[in-house]
């Protein structure tokens, strides 16, 4: 995900003066979100194997995708967190049917304004923040994030949305992302029981897409991105998505969708599979066709074999290795979300 989260860019303003104190809504945690096979995991470096094991391909693509998808949806969390938190301290400027709203709030550095608007109660909340250009009044303003969360005992569940059309318009990107172009919006449904493994995290995409023309060419567009594993924790981690992959010594800067899968029994063990394919209007270049892999790996993450299709395995002697047999059987009895909101 070539992204990190745009909430940092909110104004410093908001976090001045006074002591926290507990707030009154409830609000998304970043362990609400956070994607790993096991919570264990979540330090776990995805790159190069210890204990004398190796991760494969898939599995530390897998890994490294889910890491940087925590990234920016953990930054995304706690940005907005701490600015709900900072607001329930003040008096709100105006209410609007159920909503208190704080703001607008210009912000001289940024020449910005912004917007939040919180209603609920510590078990049922919903929220939204907007920005302006200058000192934009509230109807001139525009949606960034709009979400909302319900705890119900030991369970969590919620949904929030972010607006990459409002990123772009109010140039709220940094670092390496000023050179990029956003559109489309985002949204990232989650589901959580406290007192087990159970979790859900879904990224559902609405027309997102990211392009850059300088110093490289890229394009990115995601349309698959579910995270699910079950009470004892055996689960799956899915994802989908158009990119061109010309840093790879096997494509060009034509574009093509690259599926992952992975599934892991309570232990940890499991399989997984990639495959790198042509567009079905018949884009893109691939050095000899499309690419699948397949592997196995332990309850470490450790591969214990794997295969390329025969027109890579052809072009990379050496590269399939393990014994097949190895491979574990799979819980297919994993969870869906227990409603929809």
């Amino acid at each position: 995900m070539p992204t990190r989260s745009i909430l940092a860019a909110l104004p410093l303003v908001l976090f001045a003066g006074g002591c926290w104190q507990q707030g009154s809504h409830a609000f998304p945690t970043t362990d609400d979100v956070r994607i790993a096979k096991s919570d264990a995991d979540v330090d776990r470096e995805a790159s190069t194997g210890q204990k004398g094991g190796e991760y494969g391909d898939v599995y530390a693509l897998g890994m490294q995708t889910a890491h940087e998808v925590n990234g920016w949806i953990a930054e995304g969390v706690d940005s907005a967190g701490r600015i709900i938190r900072v607001v329930e301290l003040l008096p709100p400027s105006s209410t609007d049917g159920d909503f208190d709203v704080f703001g607008p709030y210009y912000d001289l550095e940024t020449d910005r304004s912004w917007l939040v608007r919180i209603a609920g109660d510590e078990d049922d909340s919903h929220f939204e923040i907007l920005v302006g250009a200058g000192r934009a009044k509230a109807s001139e303003m525009s949606e960034l994030l709009d979400g909302e969360i319900t705890i119900d005992g030991d369970v969590r569940s919620g949904v929030f949305a972010m607006n990459f059309d409002t990123v772009e318009q109010h140039d709220l990107k940094r670092g390496p992302d000023r050179d990029r172009t956003y559109a489309g919006s985002l949204e990232i449904r989650f589901e959580r029981d406290t007192s087990s493994a159970h979790k859900i995290v879904e990224i559902v995409y609405d027309d997102f897409e990211v392009t850059q023309t300088e110093p490289i060419k890229e394009y990115f567009s995601a349309d698959m991105y579910t995270f699910r594993r079950n009470a004892d924790g055996a689960g799956e981690f899915v994802f989908s998505l158009v990119s061109t992959f010309q840093a790879q010594v096997w494509s060009g800067p034509a574009r093509e969708r690259m599926s992952l899968e992975l599934q892991w029994n309570a232990r940890g063990a499991g399989r997984g599979r990639e495959e790198i394919a042509a567009l079905e209007d018949g884009e893109g270049d691939l050095a000899h066709g499309d690419i699948v892999l397949e592997e196995c790996f332990d309850e470490d993450g450790y591969f214990t074999w794997r295969m390329l299709n025969e027109a890579y395995a052809a072009a990379i002697p050496g590269y399939g290795a393990g014994d097949r047999s190895s491979c574990v059987a799979l819980d297919e009895s994993l969870p869906s979300f227990a409603s929809r909101r």
